[in-house]
């Protein structure tokens, strides 16, 4: 099996790598620093990477303390998914299982809230790109 160091060298090390510097900055560049996890492996990878960052902050903000009780199916719990690849339509769903991913909400307003704070553009990086 292949340990996830032995992944991150083969990526990463002597490689061009994608990241964001202490100043806020996205830059790349060759290095052999393969054990930093905020390395990616193209402009499209690090923008994603982001944009999840944003949605996870976002959840944090809307949801406060609240956390998902997954052994308490009675417990509403709500996620953004895809309703139309096609058409690349974002919705609400209820979730009675851990299926979501990432993040969930704890209330359904929230998670619309969530869809608009992000807007299309995030969202289609994030579940469709």
């Amino acid at each position: 099996m292949t340990t996830f160091e032995e992944i991150m060298k083969s990526l990463f090390y002597n490689q061009i790598v994608w990241f964001v510097d202490m100043f806020g900055k996205i830059k790349s560049n060759r290095t052999t620093l393969y054990a930093d996890r905020n390395n990616c492996t193209s402009q499209a990878h690090i923008d994603k990477w982001l944009c999840i960052n944003d949605m996870i902050n976002v959840s944090k903000f809307y949801n406060q303390d609240w956390t998902p009780d997954w052994n308490n199916r009675k417990e509403p719990k709500f996620a953004i998914a895809v309703i139309n690849i096609e058409e690349q339509l974002f919705g609400v769903i209820e979730l009675t299982e851990n299926i979501s991913g990432f993040t969930v909400f704890k209330t359904y307003k929230d998670a619309q809230k969530a869809m608009t704070t992000l807007g299309k553009e995030k969202l289609t990086l994030i579940f469709l790109k």
